[in-house]
């Protein structure tokens, strides 16, 4: 029985210190334990995307805070034009044009690279399209249900006769609207008896317009112009939108860069299902 009893309280000390050594083989491995590097890419990202869907979110209710709309009449439906009557100053200016830079900025860098084929892009370039071909005008976006249509783009709305109350067609219009949409391989046409909407698609649709525009009347009136509409970049993040838009003016058939007719970039939200344009960006020809 002493021998016993000697050995247990001789036992006891080494238990002890196995429990207090496993213990701390324990914790070190557990200290040492990699995080999944997966997880924290996506707890970053997800983190990422709500600050920038945050910073969206202030940006848009800081500029609709500053805006108010302009007065153009209702005579040949002139539509909305949003203003910034107290921001008069090239400071105040400067800020503002900032602010909307800052969304455009914001978008471009959570939607660069995804793709464009979905309904809500389609849906997108159908409004863009209609705007321009002067079919149809987006809603500005503004709280509440939207009442106010944008203005016509590219001197495609109706004007008003100076001879009587009546208004006539944009000089400019023609009976045909030419599109290169690169990003897409086809689209949603307006419907519109006039004027009709062309399109070519795809990165060689410029070209494509440019030889067909060449062999059917280039080549018999070499002085004559070519111009279109290119719709690019084409940029979608959540419900928010960058489109940009050129209106290339060529001469001789394929002459690149003998003109232009202007162009723009937009910001454009969509809410239920349809895009209101948001902001116009830059504009820039006539």
């Amino acid at each position: 029985m002493k021998v016993r009893l000697l050995v247990g309280l001789l036992l006891a000390p080494l238990v002890g210190v196995g429990a207090q050594a496993t213990a701390k083989v324990k914790a070190t491995a557990k200290q040492a334990a990699v995080p999944d590097s997966d997880a924290v890419a996506t707890a970053y990202l997800a983190a990422e995307t709500r600050a920038y869907a945050q910073q969206l979110t202030q940006l848009r209710r800081a500029y609709l805070a500053r805006a108010s709309w302009a007065d153009l009449g209702d005579r040949c439906n002139p539509g909305a034009l949003r203003v910034f009557t107290k921001d008069t100053t090239p400071a105040l200016q400067a800020a503002l044009q900032a602010t909307v830079e800052r969304m455009e900025q914001a978008i471009v860098l959570q939607g660069a690279g995804q793709s464009l084929a979905t309904p809500e892009a389609r849906a997108l370039l159908r409004v863009v399209v209609g705007w321009e071909a002067g079919i149809d005008r987006p809603r500005w976006d503004e709280d509440g249900a939207g009442v106010h249509r944008a203005v016509a783009t590219g001197l495609t709305g109706d004007v008003p006769d100076p001879t009587k109350p009546g208004c006539l067609p944009s000089p400019i219009q023609s009976d045909t609207v030419t599109f290169v949409v690169p990003g897409f391989a086809e689209m949603d046409f307006p419907k519109a008896p006039r004027p009709r909407v062309k399109a070519y698609f795809g990165p060689e649709g410029q070209q494509r317009a440019r030889d067909e525009f060449f062999t059917a009347v280039g080549a018999k009136t070499p002085n004559a112009d070519l111009s279109y509409q290119v719709i690019a970049p084409m940029v979608i993040w959540q419900d928010y939108a960058v489109v940009g838009v050129h209106r290339p003016r060529e001469r001789g058939g394929i002459e690149v860069g003998a003109g232009s007719n202007g162009g723009a970039a937009y910001l454009l939200r969509r809410v239920g299902g349809e895009w209101r344009l948001l902001a116009i960006v830059r504009s820039w020809g006539s």
